[in-house]
C-alpha cells in the first residue's frame, strides 16, 4: 500500500509537471501571437520620428563654391559624376552641423532642389545660424525595390535604386515639400543619404511588411495619458494650409501644417480663449492643438 500510495503521488506530480510545462507552452504560444508588430519598438520609435527643416539664407552664407556630398563623408557618393557644387553667395537653405559637416538645400533648373553636405574645410567663416542635427537611427529593410532621390520635390529624380533586402538607417522625416523618409544607406558599395517616398516605401519590420505611414498605425496614448477619443477631419480643400499650434491658443506657436480633407486621431480636447475648443491632436509625428473652427470631430464609437 506505501507502494501504491509513493507511485500514485509520483505520478500527480509528472502529470502536474507535464501540465505545467504544457500550458507554459500554450500561453507562451497564445502571447507571441497576439503580439502584434504594430506594438514592437521599432513602429514605435518610426510613429515618432521627428520632421526636420531647412532654414532659408536668401542672402547666402558667405563666399565662394564648395563640394556637395550626400553624407557627411568625402568617401560618400557625390553626384554631377561626382562634380556637384554649390555657390553659398546665393540664397540656399540650411538645416545644422553633423560632424561638422553643413546639410544645405539649394535651388537648381527646373525649380528642382539638390540636398548635401558641404565639407567641414569650408564652412568655418560662414555665418549660418544652425546648430547640430538631431537625427534618430533606426535601421530597418526594404521589402520591396526602392528609389532614393537627393531632391524632396515632387519634380525629383532619383539618383539610384535600393533593392529588396537593402538595409536602410532612417535619420529623419521631411514633409514640408512632400512625404519624405531621410535614410542612409549604401549604394555601389559608398556610403550615402537621401530621401525614399514614404508614402508607398514599403519597409521589413520584424516579419512584417509596412506600406506606407497610415499602416504604422498612431499612437496609443498621448503624452499626458489620454487616449484616443476619435478623428479630426480638417474642413475645406486641401489647397490651403492650416495651423497646428504647440498650445490651445490662436497665438502660439506653429508645430505643423493640416489641409482640407486631412484625417488626424484625435485624444481630447481643451476650452481656450474666447470659448473656442481646441482638439489636441497627433500629426505625423506631432503633437499639437487644432481649432474645432475648422475642423469636425468624430468620436469613437
Amino acid at each position: 500500500m506505501k507502494h501504491n500510495g509513493f507511485f500514485k503521488r509520483l505520478t500527480a506530480v509528472a502529470l502536474a509537471l507535464i501540465l505545467t510545462v504544457s500550458c507554459g507552452c500554450v500561453l507562451a504560444e497564445e502571447k507571441t501571437s497576439s503580439s502584434p508588430a504594430a506594438e514592437s519598438q521599432t513602429v514605435a520609435e518610426l510613429l515618432n520620428v521627428p520632421d526636420f527643416k531647412f532654414f532659408v539664407r536668401d542672402k547666402g552664407i558667405g563666399k565662394g563654391e564648395f563640394p556637395v556630398y550626400t553624407a557627411p563623408s568625402e568617401d560618400s557618393i557625390r553626384l554631377s559624376d561626382g562634380k556637384l557644387m554649390v555657390n553659398v553667395g546665393y540664397e540656399l537653405a540650411v538645416a545644422g552641423f553633423d560632424s561638422g559637416w553643413l546639410m544645405v538645400r539649394f535651388e537648381v533648373k527646373d525649380k528642382k532642389a539638390r540636398v548635401g553636405y558641404i565639407p567641414q574645410k569650408y564652412v568655418r567663416g560662414l555665418t549660418t545660424g544652425v546648430g547640430q542635427l538631431k537625427f534618430v537611427s533606426i535601421p530597418v529593410a526594404l521589402a520591396e525595390e526602392t528609389e532614393i532621390t537627393d531632391n524632396p520635390r515632387s519634380n525629383s529624380t532619383p539618383f539610384g535604386t535600393l533593392t529588396k533586402g537593402t538595409q536602410v538607417t532612417i535619420l529623419g522625416k521631411y514633409t514640408y515639400t512632400g512625404n519624405w523618409w531621410y535614410v542612409e544607406t549604401e549604394l555601389a558599395g559608398q556610403r550615402t543619404r537621401g530621401f525614399i517616398n514614404r508614402t508607398n516605401a514599403d519597409l521589413l519590420i520584424d516579419g512584417k511588411v509596412y506600406t506606407g505611414n497610415e499602416a504604422l498605425g498612431f499612437p496609443v496614448a498621448a503624452p499626458d495619458g489620454n487616449t484616443q477619443i476619435g478623428t479630426i477631419t480638417v474642413n475645406g480643400d486641401g489647397d490651403y494650409a492650416m495651423i497646428v499650434r504647440k498650445h490651445a491658443n490662436a497665438d502660439s506657436a506653429m508645430v505643423a501644417r493640416a489641409f482640407g480633407g486631412d484625417v488626424f486621431p484625435c485624444y481630447g480636447s481643451k476650452t481656450g480663449p474666447r470659448d473656442r475648443v481646441w482638439y489636441y491632436i497627433w500629426v505625423d509625428g506631432v503633437w499639437g492643438w487644432f481649432s474645432s473652427g475648422n475642423s469636425t470631430l468624430t468620436e469613437n464609437e
